[in-house]
C-alpha cells in the first residue's frame, strides 16, 4: 500500500517515508531504474571530471561570501583557495585537467572583479532544509539567500555547465520552487525572487517569486514521484543520458538483465 497524500503531523509516521531531494525527483523522472540503482541499491558510481568542475566552483562562490565581518577575499587570497579547493577526479588527461583548471581562474577572476562592487554579505550560504509535503521530508540546499531591499527572501542557485541560461529555464526550474518553500519554512518570510547564476558566463537571470498554483504543482510533482517509489515502479526509461553507467544491468541495453533481482 502507498501512503496518504496529506499533510501528516505524525513524526512516526513521516519517518516511514523515504526523504526525496531535487537531485532524487530528478534522477526518478529521468530514469526510475537509474534512481533504483543509485538511491536505494547504492550501487557505485565513477567519478566525472564536469562534477569535480562545478563543484570546485560552487565550494569558491561559497567562499566568497562567507566573510562574517569582513569585505570580500582579496583575488590573491581567491585563487589561492581556488587552487587548494581543486579536484582532479574523474580527469582522464593532464591536459584536460589542465585546460579546465585555467578555465575556471578565468572565471573565478571574472566572478570576483564583478562580486567585489557593492558587496554585501548574504543572509546564507550553503543552507540546507527540510519541509513536509504531503507526509513526506523534502530535504534541499540552498546556494545563496540575500535580504531584497524591501525585506523579502531572494533565492539564487549556482549554475556551472556549458549551456547559457535562459528565463524560460529559471521560470520553468522546479529546484527552484522547492527552494521557494524550503526558504519560506524555514525563515517565514516571503520570497520575491528566485535566481540561477550561470557561473561559466557570470550572468545572474532572476525572475518574480512563483505563484500558489506552481508551487501546488511543485507539490504535487513531489508526492507522485513519491507514491511511486512507495509503490516500487522502477522501469527503465529511455532518455538523453542513455547509456548511463549501469547499462550492463539495464534490460534496455542488457536483455538478459533482471532489474526486479536484488543487486549484490
Amino acid at each position: 500500500m502507498g501512503f496518504a497524500l496529506t499533510h501528516s503531523t505524525d513524526d512516526s509516521y513521516t519517518r516511514r517515508v523515504r526523504p526525496l531531494s531535487y537531485s532524487q525527483i530528478s534522477a526518478y523522472q529521468t530514469c526510475p531504474l537509474f534512481y533504483r540503482f543509485q538511491y536505494i541499491d547504492k550501487l557505485p558510481t565513477k567519478p566525472r571530471f564536469y562534477f569535480s568542475f562545478g563543484n570546485t566552483l560552487h565550494r569558491c562562490a561559497q567562499y566568497f561570501f562567507k566573510r562574517k565581518g569582513q569585505g570580500p577575499p582579496t583575488l590573491e587570497d581567491f585563487l589561492e583557495y581556488y587552487d587548494r579547493t581543486w579536484s582532479s577526479a574523474g580527469y582522464f588527461s593532464r591536459r584536460q585537467e589542465a585546460a579546465d583548471k585555467q578555465t575556471g581562474r578565468e572565471i573565478l577572476t571574472q566572478f570576483w572583479e564583478l562580486n567585489s562592487r557593492d558587496y554585501r554579505l548574504p543572509l546564507a550560504t550553503e543552507k540546507w532544509f527540510t519541509v513536509d509535503i504531503g507526509g513526506v521530508p523534502f530535504r534541499g540546499y540552498i546556494d545563496r539567500v540575500d535580504i531584497s531591499p524591501t525585506g523579502g527572501l531572494n533565492i539564487l542557485d549556482y549554475k556551472s555547465g556549458k549551456r547559457d541560461i535562459s528565463k524560460g529555464d529559471v521560470e520553468e526550474s522546479l529546484q527552484l520552487s522547492m527552494y521557494q518553500i524550503g526558504a519560506q519554512g524555514t525563515w517565514l518570510l516571503p520570497v520575491e525572487k528566485l535566481s540561477l547564476y550561470h557561473l561559466r558566463s557570470n550572468t545572474n537571470v532572476e525572475v518574480e517569486a512563483r505563484d500558489e498554483s506552481t508551487i501546488k504543482e511543485a507539490e504535487d510533482t513531489v508526492t507522485s514521484v513519491a507514491q511511486s517509489i512507495e509503490n516500487e515502479e522502477f522501469d527503465p526509461r529511455l532518455n538523453p543520458s542513455c547509456p548511463c553507467e549501469f547499462s550492463e544491468i539495464c534490460p534496455l541495453f542488457n536483455p538478459a538483465a533482471d532489474p526486479s533481482a536484488p543487486v549484490p
